[in-house]
């Protein structure tokens, strides 16, 4: 995927000192004229990506859990058919349940412990959204920091779960919760310590939170507890926090998915634009497509 970014660029305007006694001369300023500048820049995904969905499954997050697998088609659309060799995986908060605590849960098939590149797009949708379905009946005490540490380290790694981290793979991390973070194992610190020293780069770690914001929120499926550690985590490890209480969740997944997917969000101009002349382009397959103001933004730092 290319993208192609072009601008009138700023020019340097000259100016004409006039004396005192010349009252005949007149400002004369230069034909600057206009000159574009076309920046191409081409997308660049990463080999491989490991992604650990860590979702609450306690008495209140029956419409959350819906949210994200009505919306999930969004996130996965960024990997299949993509050439990326990528692995997904879903654990639950709860672990009190000795079946559950950091182990990867199945789709209704059984078939394998998390989605792969066997799997086609809608097969792999589908059996997301099976595994996404948790019901509400998981313990209150939500230790999502907790349950991703324990998935993907002993002895799950390497036991019922073996074979779903890789080292050499970028580890994106994406906890949903309405609720702060009671995880009792592993401190905050000593998780982001971890998880910044898993990989030799980093951006190979993502940690990433849909969960309650500053000062907690509400809504129509009821209020949210502040995720102060989820969003802790973010800050230190570098990932996307997005507010549990927004009714739509598709820009958030897609923003997700492209970050997951190892795909940039942010690019760098070449010279210094005028900024309503600045087009964007985007080339996928051959086919231009041009986005609209709304889709980007310039940030003139």
């Amino acid at each position: 995927m290319f993208l192609t970014l072009v601008a009138v660029l700023l020019g340097c305007v000259e100016n004409n000192l006039v004396s005192p006694g010349s009252y005949e001369a007149q400002y004369n300023p230069p034909d600057l004229g206009m000159e574009t500048q076309v920046d191409n820049i081409t997308q660049v995904t990463v080999p491989a990506v490991d992604v650990l969905w860590v979702i609450d499954n306690s008495g209140s997050m029956s419409e959350e859990q819906s949210n994200l697998r009505d919306n999930f088609d969004d996130f996965m659309r960024y990997f299949t058919d993509s050439g990326l060799d990528y692995h997904v995986g879903v654990v639950s908060t709860d672990m009190d349940d000795r079946n559950e605590s950091g182990q990867l849960i199945q789709d209704d098939s059984k078939r394998d412990r998390y989605i792969d590149t066997s799997y086609n797009g809608q097969d792999a949708v589908n059996s997301f959204k099976e595994r996404a379905n948790l019901g509400i009946r998981g313990s209150s005490n939500e230790c999502g920091r907790d349950a991703a540490f324990a998935a993907l380290t002993e002895p799950l790694v390497n036991g019922v779960n073996k074979g779903f981290y890789r080292d050499d793979a970028v580890l994106s991390i994406i906890v949903i919760s309405d609720e702060r973070d009671w995880s009792r194992d592993v401190s905050r610190q000593e998780f982001a310590n971890w998880m910044t020293a898993l990989k030799p780069e980093d951006d190979m770690t993502w940690f990433s939170a849909i969960v309650g914001p500053n000062g907690g929120c509400s809504s129509r499926n009821g209020n949210a507890e502040e995720g102060t550690d989820y969003l802790r985590l973010v800050e230190t490890i570098g990932g996307i926090s997005y507010s549990i209480c927004e009714e739509d969740w598709s820009s958030v997944l897609e923003e997700l998915g492209m970050q997951a997917a190892g795909l940039k969000r942010e690019f760098f101009l070449s010279r210094g634009p005028v900024e309503e002349t600045i087009e964007v382009v985007v080339t996928t397959d051959g086919d231009d497509y041009k986005k609209k103001d709304n889709e980007w933004v310039y940030d003139p730092a």
